[in-house]
């Protein structure tokens, strides 16, 4: 009877110590989660007050029960992203139809600047053309040659440059991120689930991680475009049923330099995950 009642003891205390276990990881998630965003923000520029100053404001409306998403935020940034699909849409015209491309090479010529308004008419309406090509020449996306043509100035991948505009990216795609892992989370087919996989390594060599940014950026391009192409060819915007947003989004991670470790390489790998 003795060692049956130790065993019933030990039984009840084991839940106890995962509970613990699950909350001391919740609490070092969230601490990582709000102090790396607060760091991504004040490295964007943001002054250290006027964030200090949101945080405070944002707790306040939580205390209270309010809303933590603002109306007319959410509206600005959905508008900032949808622009930018505009534009990369112009891009990937520019680089798939016949009257925009040279006939040998198959590669974007430079166009006279009636040749780019009617390009970007096939995507918006005629009072937005010429915003929209200003956005593109002030933004990096097309120079303007000797001749007045203007040419694209990198391919079909949009890089915006500047800290404001990667926190303006941020606000974009994190959000769909998290909402990727809870959905993922509460989704037991993995077949039904969103992707979010990766393939990582703790200890590459410092010497490879050069060729590895290289064989990266190769691979995912070609990716992305076939997924592109697909998605253009499929997309419907006046289709009479229900729509939604679908993307594919790659980014490659490089960490900081690390201290040769006493255990195996083998001991700490990681494969694809979901």
């Amino acid at each position: 009877m003795k060692r049956s009642r130790s065993r019933g003891r030990q039984k009840r205390k084991h839940p106890d110590r995962l509970t613990r276990t699950a909350e001391l990881r919740s609490r070092a998630a969230l601490d990582v989660l709000l102090s790396e965003t607060i760091s991504f923000l004040l490295a964007a520029g943001l002054p250290r007050r006027s964030v200090a100053s949101e945080l405070r404001k944002e707790a306040r409306r939580l205390g209270a029960g309010g809303k933590l998403l603002r109306r007319r935020a959410s509206k600005a940034v959905k508008q900032g992203h949808e622009n930018l699909g505009e534009v990369a849409g112009i891009v990937h015209d520019w680089h798939r139809q016949a009257a925009y491309t040279n006939r040998k090479t198959g590669e974007p010529r430079a166009l006279r600047a009636t040749e780019l308004r009617s390009l970007v008419a096939r995507r918006l309406p005629h009072e937005r053309i010429a915003a929209a090509v200003q956005w593109m020449e002030l933004n990096g996306i097309i120079r303007r040659r000797q001749d007045g043509r203007l040419a694209l100035s990198m391919g079909r991948q949009i890089v915006l440059r500047g800290r404001k505009l990667a926190m303006e990216r941020a606000a974009a795609l994190v959000p769909q991120y998290l909402r990727i892992s809870l959905r993922n989370a509460d989704t037991p087919n993995p077949r039904t689930r969103d992707i979010d996989r990766d393939a990582r390594v703790f200890f590459l060599p410092e010497k490879w991680v050069g060729l590895w940014r290289v064989i990266v950026r190769e691979r995912t391009e070609a990716l992305l475009e076939g997924v592109d192409n697909w998605l253009e060819d499929h997309m419907l915007p006046d289709d009479a049923g229900p729509v939604r947003e679908v993307a594919l989004h790659c980014y490659g991670f490089t960490g900081e330099p690390r201290s040769v470790v006493t255990e195996t390489p083998h001991s700490r790998r990681i494969g694809r995950q979901v």
